[in-house]
């Protein structure tokens, strides 16, 4: 089996829709792992508050005190963070004061919210009252990589803690909420995905364009990876699996713009828009000798990313748990957060693509496999010499990138 092979490449659709399948299947037959709220709840407030059982409308655990504590996710549902809502227990007393939080759950992903999840970071909500404005960068600390989540935390506590401060202790808040109607980051890469399909198109018609390729590579990097840093992650896709989604504008912005994309011109993302494929790329043009790889064994090692995507679907989809997924080197290197092992793998990716080109997104990538095999059959890509995938002649398309420097040539040759 080889990924040149169309039948090999229906094999592996096949079996990952199965498996994708079979996994919701046992999900729904797998008990989810039930968080004990009433141990969560010792020490929440300080010595001597006793709590209760969960009671009333809104629910919330009553104590021997003036203090009372509630799950956010009871009072908020609908607030959700960039994996999901972030479930937080909250203690206020009777004149609207907080007095305690404790995250219970959330799908985040940990690279990005590892401070946020601290005690240090929670304990500046204590002490405020629900009058409070709570706003991020105003009462509560921003963290640059973190700020959807950041932002969704904030509003959880807030709405939660006002709507129980005001049905239980009869405190006024103001009930209205500043909407923010601009949001740079979200336009930002709403722009860069529009310039990316655009030149896509031109470099298709006018081959010289292709010689701005290496530029726009650059501001891919720069944009999505440093600025934004938010690339698209085989961890979108598992959380809709595991039923997770966000309500924010920039998860919209980069779900919706890879969905339309895979539709327009299959492996666009990978090819224009990623920034780690973008930095594997342009460390080409450090000239280091490449290896020469066996083409029977490079179709086969092509292998690989497909099946690992064909075991993190039931790994997540069955345990609930899209932590599994956070190996994906861009994860460490764009949020500047993870274990030795983590940076490690980066730097191995980084040193073997000096040997071979786009290492990471050859072999390993499980969103080059997931949007490979889901990538519609296109003429007109050959391969040449110069693909950066190091493409064969007349390569499957769930191999091709879209950069678009062989369309419409005759070339079949390779590295």
């Amino acid at each position: 089996m080889d990924v040149s092979d169309k039948k090999s490449l229906n094999r592996i659709r096949t079996t990952i829709l199965l498996v994708t399948i079979l996994s919701l299947i046992a999900a729904v037959f797998v008990k989810k792992e039930r968080i004990d709220e009433r141990k969560l709840l010792n020490g929440l407030s300080g010595e001597g508050v006793r709590f209760l059982e969960k009671q009333g409308h809104p629910p919330h655990y009553p104590s021997n005190t003036d203090v009372v504590a509630f799950n956010s996710y009871d009072i908020v549902p609908s607030v959700r963070g960039y994996g999901g809502p972030i479930k937080t227990l909250i203690a206020i007393d009777s004149k609207g004061i907080i007095r305690g939080i404790r995250i219970v759950e959330h799908r985040e992903t940990k690279n990005y919210v590892h401070y946020m999840l601290t005690p240090e970071y929670l304990r500046q909500f204590v002490g405020k009252s629900v009058k409070d404005p709570l706003e991020v960068d105003r009462d509560i600390d921003g963290i640059s990589r973190a700020t959807i989540s950041v932002r969704a935390l904030t509003k959880t506590v807030r709405l939660s803690s006002r709507r129980v401060a005001r049905e239980l202790f009869g405190i006024k808040t103001s009930p209205t909420e500043r909407a923010s109607l601009f949001e740079l980051k979200p336009l930002a890469y709403l722009v860069l995905f529009l310039l990316a399909l655009s030149m896509y198109y031109l470099t298709r018609k006018k081959k010289e364009l292709l010689r701005y390729r290496k530029g726009f590579l650059v501001l891919s990097l720069l944009v999505v990876g440093v600025y934004i840093s938010t690339p698209f992650s085989v961890l979108h896709p598992l959380n809709l699996l595991c039923g997770n989604y966000s309500t924010s504008l920039m998860w919209i912005v980069v779900v919706g713009s890879t969905l339309l994309a895979l539709i327009l011109a299959g492996r666009l993302y990978c090819g224009w828009l990623c920034p780690f494929g973008a930095m594997l790329e342009l460390l080409d043009n450090l000239r280091v000798k490449k290896w020469k790889v066996d083409p029977k064994a490079d179709s086969r090692l092509r292998l690989i990313k497909y099946l690992l995507l064909i075991l993190l679907i039931p790994l997540v989809v069955v345990s609930k748990k899209p932590d599994y997924a956070t190996f994906e080197p861009y994860l460490t290197l764009f949020s500047l957060h993870g274990n030795l092992l983590m940076w490690a793998l980066v730097l191995l990716m980084v040193v073997l693509n000096l040997r071979v080109r786009r290492f990471w997104c050859r072999y390993l990538c499980p969103v080059a496999a997931l949007l490979g095999i889901l990538s519609r059959h296109e003429d007109g890509y050959p391969s040449a010499p110069s693909c950066p995938m190091g493409n064969p002649g007349k390569p499957h398309i769930s191999e091709c990138i879209r950069c678009n420097i062989c369309y419409g040539s005759r070339s079949s040759d390779s590295e």
